[in-house]
């Protein structure tokens, strides 16, 4: 493996994938389960971690500049072709894959929904590029901290409102994905600058101060977020979005740094040199290196099992059977994409096509 990469970050993203199929086992494949606990805590924390270490990976600076613009043709390659090579096979397959969530029958459609059938994170991640480019020319000629935040927290007051004005979850409509984008622009950022002030991070995440207090907020943001349905408070279509805009991007830093704090020395020690990495240390770091074609190709795996849907019912949806089942099958959905990720990537072209892989 390069020397550049950072192997707690590698393990972190293949535990976050891994978490992504265990999500679309119980909402797509078992279905009617989207109160269980575990469902609400596998939504709230898989994507902010690819999120954060996109933005961490995106930052650099040379000599002269402190933010380094990044290449957009490259992300073009790697993340929109694949959108849009995959997306109208997704809409051609749906139909036969046996599963009855309720998502589009024709291109179109997909486009428009707000959550685009589960293929948005790519045209996501592809427009913070785009927003990232211009505000790191600005940041670049900014000085001062408290400037650069002012300029960043005007970006984010901006991506809200236009959010606001043309995106609509309860409607499913969201033509430019901006209601995503909005939501997950701080946490990119916040990647961002961990990079930049990555010594201060670094010392965040090993402070047992900062780890109580990230503890502490993860606990009360996550209660708020995951659970305002329950609260009538918490009815108003304002209030919901203030949750959504105001308390989401401390849980999810503070999830950052508890996840960090617990992975880095994990992987310190599994993978210093002369020892033999453990089989899930391995199997998570392979997972970490492949996960946008995991991504990208394990929706095509995803099969009804609805018939499991009472049994877990009767169960409470208690956080250990479902924990069994989702990870269970996810784990042999995950065997077989991989396997599909290696016969792929015999061929340049295909892989560049449904992997985003760039020779």
């Amino acid at each position: 493996m390069s020397s550049k990469r950072i192997q707690h970050f590698d393990v972190l993203k293949g535990i976050a994938i891994f978490m992504v199929v265990m999500g679309h086992v119980i909402a797509m494949c078992i279905r009617g389960l989207d109160g269980a606990f575990l469902f609400k805590f596998i939504e709230q924390t898989h994507m902010p971690i690819f999120f954060f270490i996109s933005g961490y990976l995106t930052y650099a600076a040379t000599e002269q500049y402190s933010f380094k613009v990044p290449n957009l043709k490259k992300r073009f390659l790697q993340l929109i072709i694949p959108f849009l090579v995959i997306t109208p096979l997704w809409v051609l397959y749906f139909p036969h894959s046996g599963l009855q969530s309720p998502l589009s029958d024709n291109l179109p459609a997909l486009y428009r929904a707000y959550w685009k059938d589960g293929y948005w994170f790519t045209l996501c991640l592809f427009e913070l590029f785009l927003i990232y480019y211009p505000l790191s020319l600005l940041l670049r000629r900014i000085q001062r901290t408290w400037a650069q935040i002012a300029v960043i927290l005007a970006t984010y007051a901006v991506l809200i409102g236009l959010a606001i004005l043309f995106a609509d979850e309860e409607a499913n409509v969201d033509y430019l994905g901006l209601g995503l984008l909005a939501r997950f622009f701080p946490i990119f950022i916040m990647g961002v600058m961990a990079h930049r002030w990555r010594e201060s991070f670094d010392k965040a995440c090993h402070s047992s101060a900062w780890l109580t207090a990230a503890i502490v907020t993860f606990g009360v943001t996550f209660f708020i977020v995951a659970y305002r349905w329950d609260m009538p408070w918490a009815e108003n279509n304002a209030v919901a979005s203030a949750i959504n805009y105001l308390l989401m991007p401390p849980m999810q830093l503070s999830l950052l740094v508890l996840a960090i704090a617990m992975a880095e020395p994990w992987c310190r020690q599994e993978f210093q040199a002369g020892r033999q990495p453990s089989c899930a240390a391995r199997y998570f770091n392979l997972l970490g290196n492949k996960s946008l074609g995991i991504y990208l190709l394990h929706y095509f795996f995803l099969f009804p099992l609805t018939a499991l849907q009472e049994p877990l019912r009767q169960m409470a949806l208690s956080a250990v059977p479902l924990t069994v089942v989702s990870a269970a099958v996810a784990f042999a959905i995950v065997a077989v994409v991989l396997l599909v990720i290696y016969a792929l990537e015999r061929s340049r072209l295909l892989a560049f096509l449904f992997l985003g892989k760039q020779w």
